[in-house]
């Protein structure tokens, strides 16, 4: 703001509408931003339990035809069938416990710290907030 003596209501509430403009959107891009790393950051989590999904098809359809007759080798088709689904569904389980490990490590998607930001603007902004007082 400029320091004008003789500026009028008009002038004085454009100059407030673009500052209160210009500060939204800055609140604005810097939540998305903020919003931005937590998903990059969250990415591995969302692979591992890509992966999960994967080995868990693998589980359901026992189509590895090589390792249920490698099984077969040695136990009944049944029971070869079974091993296998036991082993794919037991490398599901472990990606999947894996995944949501490193998702629940990133912790909250939401740009905690822009929202932060707003809410200190908010109360910043508030009718006697200059005096000290709190509402």
């Amino acid at each position: 703001m400029t320091d004008q003596p003789n500026r009028t209501a008009g002038q004085l509430v454009d100059e407030l509408t673009s500052d209160t403009a210009e500060l939204v959107r800055a609140e604005v891009r810097r939540g998305q931003q903020e919003m931005l790393a937590k998903a990059k950051e969250a990415s591995k989590g969302a692979a591992l339990l890509g992966g999960a999904a994967v080995l868990g098809a693998l589980a359901a359809g026992t189509s590895a035809a090589f390792v249920v007759r490698t099984f077969g080798k040695v136990l009944p088709a049944p029971g070869a069938a079974f091993l296998a689904t036991l082993l794919y569904g037991g490398g599901a389980a472990a990606l999947a416990v894996a995944g949501l490990e490193e998702i629940k490590r990133v912790g909250s998607l939401l740009p905690e710290e822009t929202l932060a930001s707003v809410r200190e603007d908010v109360r910043a902004a508030r009718p006697g907030a200059a005096a000290g007082t709190t509402s």
